[in-house]
Order: structure tokens, then C-alpha cells, then sequence
């Protein structure tokens, strides 16, 4: 009775600290259907996103994963980032828009792919510099455009308008998508030059088998045109009583 009034008072005293597993478990099952609501709710509507995932040139827009998941590149907190896909993926899910399934599927495609890469630390890291990059050359590109059209040398990037203010995240946006896509477009190239290389290796084989298996047929039909022969020229032998030479009998120079 004492061990079983001891194991109650702990067990009681564990549930007042919070400690007990299951209601760890419990609070953070909680606490991330609540996150998934709100990036829900902040990710608007699945006609919208799947329009945004699938809009012309998305395979080469859609090549940065911070993009495809809609949140910024500074964001480097795991939980956040599963929070976001799993609301996002949830909103695009063919099953849940069955009035475009097909466009839903692409789009789903588009969000597990995104999240491979974010899933990879190394790859997160490298998206990140690799945007950070896009960023800088975005300003640059920005500033020597504002430079040529107002003929100033100096540009003051802290006081820009609201619609420079939007200029500038749109060059930021093409120079970051344009380093995505030279990267994609380089490896797209070694894979098709090695495609091209496999193919000729294997067109090079199949030149050398298809020389050795006429080799071999060649000399096939050369040893039954000799097998042939010598069988009609032992016929012949045969026939002719083995010729002149076969009959013992010499000639007369005088006949």
C-alpha cells in the first residue's frame, strides 16, 4: 500500500511539472496542429497556390525551395519549415482539390521536391548562399539601373520609394532565379554529355559486335565453301578412276 500511495503521489506530482512523456507528446502534437493552422490560414486559398506553383516557367522558378514553400531564406528553424510544408502540401494535395486534380498533383510534385532539398542541411545551406548571392547581385543590378535612368553616381537605397522598393525585390528575384537556372542549366548539360558519351560507348560496342559476328559468319560460310569443294574434288577423283596420274600409265613423248 505504501509503494502503491508512493508511485501515485510521483505520478501526480509529474503531472503538476508537466513531465510525464505523454504529455510532452501531447503539447507538442498541439502546439504543431496549431502552426499548421496558422501558416494555413497565411498561405491563402489552393486555387491560389497552385496557381502560383504552376505559373509559366515554374520549373525554373520553382528550382529555389524557400520559394516553392513561400517563406523567407533567413528562416532556418526545421520545425518551422516542416510546419509550412506540411500546411502547404495539405492545401495542394490532389484529394483536397478534386475540382483540378491533375494541376493539384503537379503542384504537390513541386512542394515534396522543395522540401527533399530543405530536409538535406548541406543543400539548405548552399540554397541560402546561393540566394543570398541572387540578393546582392539584385541590388547591384538595381542600383546601376537607377544610377543610368536618374544621373546620379550615388544611390541611397534606404530611402526609396514604396514602387522602387518593389523594383528593387524584383531584380532581386530575376538575378536569384537566374543563378538557380544557370546551375540547373549546367547540370543538364554534363547529363546530357554523358548521356551522348554512354551512347556512342554503346553504339562503338555494338559496331565491334556486329564486325565480329559478320567476321564470324564470313568465315563460317568460307569453311562450308571449303568442305564443299573438297568433297566435289574427291568425287570428281573418284569418278575419273583418279586420272591419269591415278592409272599407273605414262604417256609416250611419241604417243
Amino acid at each position: 500500500d505504501n509503494h502503491s500511495q508512493s508511485d501515485s503521489d510521483n505520478k501526480n506530482g509529474d503531472q503538476k511539472n508537466g513531465a510525464t512523456s505523454d504529455g510532452n507528446i501531447t503539447t507538442t502534437i498541439n502546439n504543431s496542429n496549431n502552426r499548421i493552422k496558422l501558416e494555413l490560414t497565411n498561405l491563402g486559398t489552393s486555387t491560389h497556390q497552385i496557381n502560383r506553383l504552376l505559373q509559366t516557367n515554374y520549373e525554373w522558378k520553382n528550382l529555389n525551395p524557400f520559394y516553392v514553400l513561400d517563406i523567407p531564406h533567413t528562416i532556418d528553424d526545421e520545425s518551422i519549415i516542416a510546419a509550412r510544408y506540411r500546411a502547404l502540401s495539405l492545401l495542394v494535395h490532389p484529394d483536397k482539390c478534386p475540382d483540378d486534380p491533375i494541376r493539384a498533383k503537379t503542384a504537390f510534385e513541386q512542394v515534396r521536391r522543395a522540401m527533399a532539398s530543405m530536409n538535406d542541411e548541406d543543400k539548405r545551406r548552399h540554397v541560402r548562399a546561393l540566394i543570398d548571392q541572387g540578393m546582392k547581385q539584385g541590388k547591384r543590378d538595381f542600383e546601376e539601373e537607377l544610377r543610368r535612368t536618374s544621373g546620379t553616381k550615388y544611390v541611397d537605397t534606404t530611402k526609396l520609394s514604396d514602387a522602387e522598393r518593389q523594383t528593387l525585390q524584383q531584380y532581386q528575384q530575376k538575378a536569384t532565379m537566374k543563378i538557380f537556372a544557370e546551375i540547373e542549366q549546367s547540370r543538364r548539360d554534363v547529363e546530357y554529355r554523358k548521356r551522348k558519351f554512354e551512347q556512342r560507348e554503346r553504339a562503338q560496342e555494338d559496331e565491334e559486335k556486329e564486325k565480329e559476328k559478320k567476321e564470324m559468319e564470313h568465315d563460317k560460310k568460307w569453311r562450308e565453301v571449303t568442305r564443299v569443294e573438297k568433297r566435289v574434288g574427291n568425287w570428281r577423283e573418284f569418278q575419273g578412276g583418279g586420272g591419269a596420274a591415278g592409272s599407273g600409265k605414262k604417256k609416250s613423248r611419241w604417243g
